[in-house]
């Protein structure tokens, strides 16, 4: 439902237009934007109301990070293991799955670590499922299978073109640098930039401005490196 966006956000949509995933009057030339596409969009915005929203961010990132996991996952079975993978799946119905998750998720809740025991036939073939079926989710940002697919490709970077002969760790010093005030909204003196740089603002200053303003903080970073690959690697 679009107009919930307007309902959740009255100060970001005041008038009720804008909101995400509208529908729109094909007729007259409207085309459908991606979700993900108009929330890059709004955090790009000169008007900085999406960037220090104190939810907005963090709202949309689990939402489109939730219709990830739900809507375009898959599992992956092993060619040698299929047969045992669907012999254990015959065993299982949706109740003994809702019993085991619900039993793992309370000794989660307790810190209680030990090992899982299985009473029935079923629980044991859904034991058996965890160790043949893989989930696979190599297209979510920051999960397991898109980190084993970035080592994949450093491997065979490293058989193509051999091993790195340099290792370089960026880490720019945001709340050290006057740039970090300008991208999050404030003024900066540019005539004392280079002598007393930023006097205006202290690195306390700085870092609650970016507290405030987490996009400023991640248009930093790509600043620098861009500059470090365009400019020193050329």
């Amino acid at each position: 439902n679009p107009d919930a966006y307007a309902l959740l956000w009255p100060t970001l949509f005041p008038y009720g237009v804008g909101m995400f995933e509208a529908e729109l009057d094909r007729t007259k030339g409207c085309h459908p934007i991606h979700l993900k596409s108009q929330v890059s969009h709004y955090l790009q915005l000169a008007d900085s109301r999406f960037q220090t929203h104190l939810s907005f961010i963090f709202i949309m990132q689990n939402l489109m990070m939730v219709r990830r996991s739900s809507y375009q996952s898959r599992l992956a079975v092993r060619r040698g293991w299929w047969t045992k993978a669907m012999a254990a799946m015959a065993l299982v119905n949706d109740e003994t799955l809702k019993h085991v998750a619900e039993v793992l998720a309370t000794k989660k809740a307790r810190k209680d670590f030990s090992p899982f025991t299985a009473e029935t036939v079923g629980e044991r073939a859904a034991l058996e499922l965890l160790k043949y079926v893989e989930y696979c989710s190599d297209h979510i940002e920051g999960s397991t299978g898109e980190i084993r697919g970035m080592r994949n490709e450093i491997r065979a970077l490293c058989r193509d073109s051999g091993t790195p002969s340099i290792f370089f760790t960026l880490n720019p010093a945001d709340t050290y640098n006057p740039l970090c005030s300008f991208l999050s909204g404030h003024d900066i003196d540019l005539d004392t930039l280079f002598d007393k740089p930023d006097s205006t603002f202290s690195a306390f200053d700085r870092g609650r401005h970016l507290a405030a303003n987490p996009v400023a903080g991640a248009q930093f970073f790509q600043l620098m490196v861009d500059q470090l690959l365009n400019t020193f690697l050329g």
